[in-house]
């Protein structure tokens, strides 16, 4: 049943079991920021807003100062890389604007 079961066959009380890889999938695409509210995303997926909001509070119990030490690392290597890409876009354009010039 698309990513869940039911656990339940009466009306009054269904409860879901989501698969953990749908679970770090949602998780990924709400951290994204895709979505500007846990409500939004939770709607997007037909999930329970609570669920969503559970499932992001212990995905955060979760993160240890050593994986944020690292994210923080790869930030720095990224924005590192980013400023080349730039410079180096810079320098492309500045020399193609040469190279027209001398062409005419």
């Amino acid at each position: 049943m698309n990513n869940e079961e039911l656990t339940s066959s009466t009306n009054k009380s269904v409860r879901r079991h989501y698969e953990p890889e749908f679970i770090q999938q949602i998780l990924g695409v709400y951290q994204s920021g895709v979505y500007a509210t846990v409500e939004d995303c939770a709607s997007a997926y037909d999930i329970p807003k609570n669920t969503l909001s559970n499932w992001l509070r212990r995905h955060r119990k979760k993160s240890t100062p050593d994986s944020v030490m690292e994210q923080q690392s790869e930030i720095s290597r990224l924005k590192k890389e980013l400023a080349q890409a730039k410079m180096e876009l810079e320098i492309l354009k500045k020399a193609s604007i040469y190279f027209a010039s001398q062409a005419r």
